[in-house]
C-alpha cells in the first residue's frame, strides 16, 4: 500500500515521503483501512519502490493491494481507524522514576468515556493488569501525554483498553545488565530534564542522552569509552525496587571504534538532522511549543515536506532562505525527522473576562457623593469615609474611589472629573 496514518504526525502519508525521513519505531505507522500496525518498507531498495505492509500475524490482501486515491491525503485525525493507544516511555530526572506517557484525542477521550473504557497496563500478556485508569476528561488532557508513574519491574509491558482489548507488548529494559537504555533528552536547561525512550534501533551523534543501566556500580565499559563519548553526570538511584545507574551521555563524532561500540548496544549511529523555533518566543509544556501567532518561522537542516516530515499541505510552508522556512500554524503543527522532532501549537484565545469600561470626562473642583456607597478621601490623615450628599473640594492630585462599586473607580482633581458611566 502506498499510504499509511502517521501516528506521530496524526495525518496519512505516503510511503515515498516517509522513507527519507526514517521511521522504524513499532507502532508509529498503520493501515488506512483496517488500523492494524504496519511496516515501511523498501525504504532503502533500488528495485522496489518504497510501500507499507502488514505484519505477518496481521497481514490483510485485500488491505496489502490498496493504493489509496493519488494525491489525497487526510489530514483529519478522526479518519484513523485504529483504536490502540498512542505510548511514549520516559525518565524523569527530578523524580528519578520511569513513566508512561499516554497520549489520546479529544474524540477517543470523548469516545472511551461514552464506553466505560478503562485502559490497562500489564507484564505478561496473561496476567491481570497492575495499573489500570478510567480514561475521561478528567484523567486525560486532549493529546497531552498523561504521565503514569511505572511502578512494576519488567523487561517488557503490555498495553490495552477494555474496548478493544488489543495488547501491545512495548520492550522497555534489557535482559543484560551491561547494555544501557537510551533515553532522548528534549531539553535541558538545567539539572533537571526529562527524556523519552528511544524505541528505534538509531542513535545520533550531538544528541544528548540519559543512559540507565540495571544493577551496575559502575559503567561497564569504561576502560574502553572512546574519546567521542562525552560522559555528564553519573548518579545512582533506586525504583521499582532496582538499583539503577545512570548518566548523560553525548556522541560527538562517528567513528569505526565507536561505531563498534554502539553496535554492542544493539544500535547503530548516525548524523544527526537540526530543527529550531526561530521565531515567535514560546513557552514550552511538556513537549508542546505554545505560540501567540499564526505562524512560525522554523530552521532545519532538511528540506520540510508536506506530509512527508510536517504535518501540513504545501500551501503552509513558505521556503526561505539557508534552511529558513515560514509555516502556517492553526492550530498545531507536528515536525518529526530522525532525531528532530517538534510540536508547535497555536495558544487558545478566550475572551476577556472584563468588560469594556466607558468613561467621560468634565471639569470639576468639587465633587459631590450622589448615592449610599461607600466612599472615602484619602490625605495625609488617612483614609475619611464621605456620606451621600458630601461635597468636597478638589486640590490638586486629589482622588475619590468607590471600592463597592460593580465597575471600575471614580478618579477627579482639580480640573477635570473623570466618572464611570457603565452600570
Amino acid at each position: 500500500m502506498l499510504k499509511a496514518y502517521d501516528t506521530f504526525l496524526q495525518s496519512e502519508v505516503s510511503a515515498d515521503l516517509a522513507a527519507p525521513n526514517g521511521g522504524l519505531e513499532r507502532y508509529r505507522y498503520e493501515c488506512a483501512r483496517c488500523g492494524e500496525e504496519v511496516l515501511l518498507a523498501a525504504a532503502n531498495s533500488k528495485s522496489v519502490a518504497p510501500h507499507f505492509r502488514h505484519r505477518v500475524y496481521n497481514n490483510d490482501v485485500e488491505c496489502e493491494n490498496y493504493l489509496g486515491q493519488y494525491g489525497i491525503i487526510s489530514t483529519d485525525s478522526r479518519s484513523r481507524k485504529s483504536k490502540s493507544e498512542r505510548a511514549e516511555f520516559y525518565f524523569d530526572k527530578s523524580t528519578k522514576m520511569f513513566y508512561l506517557g499516554l497520549r489520546l484525542s479529544d474524540d477517543e477521550i470523548n469516545a472511551y468515556e461514552q464506553r466505560s473504557t478503562i485502559f490497562e497496563m500489564r507484564t505478561s500478556i496473561r496476567e491481570q493488569a497492575f495499573f489500570t485508569l478510567q480514561i475521561n476528561n478528567r484523567n486525560f488532557e486532549p493529546d497531552a501525554p498523561r504521565m503514569i508513574p511505572i511502578e512494576k519491574f519488567s523487561d517488557n509491558y503490555f498495553l490495552s483498553n477494555t474496548h478493544n482489548n488489543v495488547k501491545r507488548e512495548y520492550g522497555v529494559f534489557k535482559n543484560d545488565s551491561n547494555i544501557p537504555i537510551f533515553f532522548k533528552i528534549h531539553s535541558k536547561n538545567d539539572s533537571n530534564y526529562k527524556a523519552k525512550l528511544v524505541r528505534s534501533e538509531v542513535l545520533y551523534t550531538n544528541v544528548p542522552y540519559f543512559i540507565a543501566f540495571q544493577g551496575q556500580d559502575s559503567i561497564p565499559w569504561d576502560n574502553r569509552l572512546p574519546i567521542e563519548i562525552m560522559i555528564d553526570g553519573i548518579f545512582r538511584f533506586e525504583t521499582m525496587g532496582r538499583e539503577f545507574l545512570g548518566m548523560v551521555l553525548t556522541i560527538a563524532n562517528k567513528t569505526s571504534k565507536v561505531d563498534d561500540l554502539v553496535s554492542s548496544w544493539g544500535y547503530r549511529l548516525e548524523a544527526a538532522e537540526t530543527l529550531a523555533l526561530l521565531w515567535p518566543p514560546a513557552s514550552l509544556v511538556d513537549d508542546v511549543s505554545i505560540i501567540e501567532s499564526n505562524f512560525a518561522f522554523l530552521y532545519s537542516s532538511f528540506e520540510l515536506q508536506a506530509y512527508g516530515n510536517i504535518n501540513v499541505h504545501s500551501k503552509d510552508i513558505f521556503r526561505l532562505t539557508n534552511g529558513i522556512s515560514k509555516v502556517i500554524v492553526e492550530p498545531k503543527i507536528k515536525v518529526f525527522k530522525k532525531n528532530a522532532e517538534a510540536i508547535i501549537k497555536k495558544k487558545e484565545q478566550h475572551p476577556s473576562a472584563f468588560d469594556k469600561v466607558s468613561m467621560m470626562e468634565e471639569s470639576a473642583s468639587t465633587y459631590t457623593v450622589q448615592d449610599d456607597s461607600a466612599h472615602f478621601i484619602f490625605n495625609r490623615s488617612g483614609a475619611v469615609p464621605l456620606g451621600k450628599g458630601q461635597t468636597v473640594s478638589l486640590a490638586p492630585r486629589s482622588e475619590v474611589t468607590n471600592p463597592r462599586q460593580s465597575r471600575g473607580l471614580v478618579f477627579v482633581n482639580r480640573s477635570k472629573r473623570s466618572k464611570n458611566l457603565s452600570r
